[in-house]
């Protein structure tokens, strides 16, 4: 009798093991109706390698752009983060799309980003502080920033994630990443380039994105 139920038990078991091997986890499509399958993917939200994947289409399409095609590399031009919107319900840190963009910007020569000058304030609020020290008798004034030595931005980068949830009909559900941004010359306000990349996942349902 007990070693029946040791076979009815280890049988369960199995079952149970050989269903969880079978049920396949959230995978990259390509969105479409054919629903073609471009590999696993770690979950239904986003993760490390979406945002450097998205991040490094972005630079290519930037910089091979022609609208920045003769920056000569002793002419730099000042960059500011503007708004990115982060039209999802996960909490996102948008700095992991922005930095690697902006790291390579700096990297090609071409452009240099300011922390004095962002979207909800400055990146870093340094160089407001050290003008509070003007007439401060502890400091030396003569190595207090001067005023009008702060440089103006020439462009903004801005956009936002969007995100879009379809029930499909065989029960699992499609997760559509939209990443939108944009240059704007803040002298003019004419937009010089701008980007679309999307990534789709598809899971069951009862999958948790945020």
């Amino acid at each position: 009798m007990k070693t029946k139920n040791l076979i009815v038990a280890f049988s369960i078991v199995g079952a149970l093991l050989g269903g969880c091997a079978s049920s396949s986890g959230p995978t990259y499509t390509d969105g479409k109706s054919t629903q073609a399958n471009k590999g696993s993917a770690l979950t239904l939200g986003l993760d490390r390698e979406d945002f450097e994947n998205t991040a490094e289409n972005m630079i290519n399409s930037m910089l091979s752009d022609p609208a920045f095609a003769n920056i000569q590399a002793g002419d730099r031009k000042v960059i500011a983060i503007g708004r990115i919107l982060n039209d999802t319900p996960q909490r996102i840190d948008t700095e992991k799309l922005t930095a690697k963009i902006t790291s390579a910007l700096r990297r090609s020569g071409k452009f240099v980003l300011t922390s004095a000058v962002a979207h909800g304030g400055a990146l870093d609020s340094m160089s407001e502080d050290v003008r509070e020290l003007r007439d401060n008798d502890e400091f030396n004034q003569n190595t207090i920033a001067k005023k009008g030595t702060l440089v103006s931005p020439d462009f903004s980068l801005a956009g936002k994630i969007r995100q879009d949830n379809v029930r499909l009909s065989n029960g699992k559900t499609q997760v559509e990443y939209f990443f939108l941004l944009r240059i704007t010359d803040l002298n003019s306000g004419l937009v010089y380039w701008e980007d679309e990349q999307t990534i789709n996942k598809t899971g069951s349902s009862k999958s948790v994105t945020w």
